[in-house]
């Protein structure tokens, strides 16, 4: 085992770094923080530079930045090791770093797009959240073996440890996929330090958006911060908090019971939950908005008694955050992650490029910049406004709350605008967008700036519109966010390529049935779904029209990373992509399948995950 870097040590190693590495004009995007034992220093994750940082907690400034050759996710630190080790969601790996220096130590394979990430409490044991992989994988630190591949929920994102060592807790970010009348539910999935086995899942009702967690210190508890998405109920009551509204789940490890305490007010929301740190007594926990660029304090010791004493009706009542909330302060732009490093709060402050630290007085001691200032175009821009709150009416919810990472939640909503209960639609992914007008399910939206401009406004934010420059920055955003990575697991099997994925597009561009009968043009795959997009950007019927529904045509979706999209159709009604040709009277109605087989349908699958 190697042995603990000492303080003076990784100082000098600090010390002697040339004035950091940086790409000319570049952010950073600092989006993940982890403190040094000692809270001398806070690593910082720059997926924009492709580099990890160092930040000199006592002096306040910036000691290294390090470029690791791939974009960092989550980050971990093995004090006994001298190790940090960085999830590389782009390369399905985790990148192993010397602590003191930053130097690349080895790389471990892990699973589908990792997120976050943990140390056992002995060091041994590495615990990578899968995000896109849906699982957890436990990794023999030292070597990279993986010992375990757990399932966890949809989009595993953050792993906590408990204080002592024994218990490792991963919360999903999203909701599993569903029927629309289902309630939505995130998982908490408790593991066995030592094993890897799964102690107990913890389902959180109607819970999404869990992007952090932390044991208290007496891991009596442990905190999620998470939105309450209420997407059952018709849209009409953005203003009392019936769309979303932000939680702190309080979670019995032992037993699994759950409370849910609000973080909001009466008259002003707190979206979008990035990140919580709690201080090493346990008196105090900080909790960040991305949505409103605040970060609330909370004296964790009210909340729990509160919790203990109130019912669940009376515990989410918006008037209760009072009783336990100390204070809500100010942070820099778009606030991604917490850490403390000792008595200091450090916040990573997305779109400022920077590293907030505050003090035990919580007063600002210090703002470091991690890059030079760069330019800002619409781009940028327009990443401030699909971010923020303010447009929503009491700053309830903003752009990214229903579309994290500019994706989609994968759930259903009802908008009163054409009647209640009437055209349910499932929310849709932005990723990969641009060329593929018309919007909306019914396809009355020629643009994006028609999408996101009067309409958006009047069915759901219920404020004013976006003023002309921040729409015009907006539509720049969304159309730069590349399509979602491919599924490399597409047609493979244990790593072996079985040849499924290329019978699948055999299928999926024929035009004889398999006893030689000419398909119809209109029933071919290929028809309505032509690439690049595979979609011909037209309304089409294909027989999934619902009582419900006013139309039987809809906007044809683009198929590129549909395997990250579920469920499907319209409404949601699939939950898979096998449903989509499986559900009771589907028949020939959406393409020509009757003839085809399970094994063939399983290929045509294998070729759609892999686009």
């Amino acid at each position: 085992m190697k042995a603990l870097v000492p303080l003076a040590l990784l100082a000098a190693a600090c010390a002697r770094e040339t004035p950091p590495p940086v790409v000319p004009g570049a952010h950073a995007d600092p989006s993940a923080l982890v403190a040094s034992a000692d809270g001398r220093f806070v690593y910082v994750a720059c997926p924009a530079q492709q580099a990890v940082a160092i930040v000199d907690v006592r002096r306040g400034e910036l000691r290294a930045l390090r470029g690791i050759g791939a974009r960092p996710g989550g980050l971990a630190l093995a004090p006994e090791r001298g190790e940090i080790a960085v999830s590389l969601p782009d390369e399905d790996g985790v990148r192993v770093l010397d602590a003191g220096t930053l130097e690349p130590l080895r790389t471990l394979a892990a699973g589908f797009e990792p997120a976050g990430l943990a140390f056992s409490g002995d060091g041994r044991r590495l615990f990578v959240a899968n995000a896109r992989g849906g699982d957890v994988s436990v990794l023999d630190a030292a070597t990279g073996t993986e010992l375990r591949r757990v399932p966890a929920g949809r989009e595993p994102y953050a792993v906590a440890v408990s204080k002592d060592g024994a218990t490792v807790a991963v919360v999903s970010r999203m909701a599993d996929v569903g029927a629309a009348c289902d309630e939505p539910r995130s998982e908490l999935t408790l593991l066995d330090a030592a094993t890897g086995e799964v102690r107990r899942r913890v389902a959180l009702a109607s819970c999404h958006l869990a992007e952090s967690l932390a044991f208290t210190p007496d891991d009596a508890r442990v905190l999620v911060p998470v939105v309450r998405v209420r997407n059952r109920l018709p849209v009409v009551q953005v203003d009392r908090g019936w769309v979303m509204s932000t939680v702190l789940a309080s979670v019995d490890p032992a037993t699994g019971s759950v409370a849910y305490l609000p973080l909001g007010e009466t008259d002003e929301g707190f979206p979008d939950p990035t990140g919580i740190a709690i201080t090493a007594d346990g008196t105090r926990t900080f909790v960040a908005a991305r949505g409103t660029d605040r970060v609330a304090e909370l004296r964790i010791a009210d909340a729990l008694a509160l919790e203990s004493a109130a019912g669940s009706a009376d515990l989410e009542r918006l008037s209760s955050s009072a009783r336990f909330v100390a204070a809500r302060f100010e942070v820099g732009s778009n606030p991604a992650a917490l850490a403390m490093a000792g008595t200091t709060l450090a916040v990573a402050e997305r779109l400022g490029d920077s590293v907030a630290l505050f003090g035990e007085d919580g007063a600002l001691a210090a703002r470091v910049r991690l890059v030079p200032p760069a330019p800002e175009d619409a781009v940028r821009r327009g990443d401030r406004v699909f971010h923020d709150a303010r447009y929503a009416f009491q700053r309830s919810f903003s752009c990214s709350s229903c579309h994290p990472g500019g994706h989609t939640d994968g759930l259903t909503y009802d908008f009163e605008i054409d009647g209640i209960g009437r055209n349910v639609v499932l929310n849709r992914s932005l990723r990969g967008v641009k060329g593929t007008a018309p919007f909306k399910w019914n396809g009355r939206n020629a643009s994006l700036a028609e999408q996101c401009g009067p309409r958006f406004a009047k069915v759901l934010t219920r404020a004013d519109v976006f003023p002309p420059q921040d729409l015009e920055d907006v539509v720049a955003y969304i159309e730069s966010l590349p399509a979602p990575r491919p599924d490399p697991r597409a047609g493979r099997v244990d790593g072996r390529e079985t040849g499924a994925s290329a019978r699948g597009r055999a299928i999926f561009e024929r035009t004889r049935r398999r006893d030689g009968s000419e398909i119809a043009a209109a029933d071919r795959c290929a028809t309505c779904h032509p690439p690049p997009h595979y979609s011909n950007l037209r309304r089409e019927g294909v027989g999934t029209q619902s009582g419900a529904d006013d139309t039987g045509t809809f906007d044809v979706p683009h198929l590129t990373a549909i395997g990250s999209k579920a469920p499907y159709l319209h409404d949601g009604r699939a939950l898979s992509l096998e449903e989509i040709w499986t559900a009771p009277d589907v028949g020939d109605l959406h393409g020509a399948v009757t003839d085809l087989t399970k094994t063939d349908l399983n290929d045509l699958v294998e070729f759609l995950k892999g686009l």
